[in-house]
């Protein structure tokens, strides 16, 4: 009986133990997200009153960017969070956010973006079909890819200083 009690134990506490990782991972995400804004040149033409960062699904990081939005500011303007249940809801964005395991091609998400709109994905291979950024873990570390054509068709620019952090990946 005290074996089983500690085996249930150890797997509870593991499920927890992972859960948190997980939630420490979105945070990273969310955080590494907020500190792209200050390095993207979006066109100074935008005139939207709001930054607005669209999520397409259900993503952990949607909880972690909602409490960055509640009190920071991007480009001067009140940060806005649209969770977008498909591809053909997506619209009126400056950043968009695609999380793992969507039941939606990449390329049926992408032919819904507009010029103008960054790309972050987190699942293995998406820089190299068409996202600008992608996260990716190496030696327990959040990292990412930047993919240059990608930013380039989406007449972004990124700052030197942040494309030094990048694994830089061709389409």
């Amino acid at each position: 009986m005290l074996k089983r009690f500690l085996y249930l134990t150890f797997i509870f506490s593991a499920g927890v133990l992972k859960g948190h990782a997980q939630e420490r991972e979105a945070d990273l995400k969310a955080v590494f997200i907020y500190n792209f804004i200050n390095y993207i040149d979006w066109d100074s033409g935008n005139d939207a009153p709001n930054f607005v960062i669209g999520i397409i699904g259900s993503s952990e990081v949607t909880r972690s960017l909602s409490q960055i939005a509640a009190g920071k500011t991007a480009k001067n303007k009140r940060i806005l969070i649209h969770v977008f249940s498909r591809p053909e809801d997506i619209q009126d964005c400056q950043i968009l956010f695609i999380p793992q395991n969507l039941p939606y091609s990449l390329q049926s998400i992408l032919d819904r973006i507009d010029k103008g709109v960054l790309t972050i994905s987190e699942e293995t291979g998406y820089a190299e079909k068409g996202t600008a950024f992608n996260f990716f873990v190496k030696n327990d570390k959040l990292k990412f890819e930047a993919n240059l054509k990608a930013l380039d068709q989406a007449g972004l620019k990124a700052g030197s200083q942040l494309l030094k952090l990048a694994k830089i990946v061709n389409q």
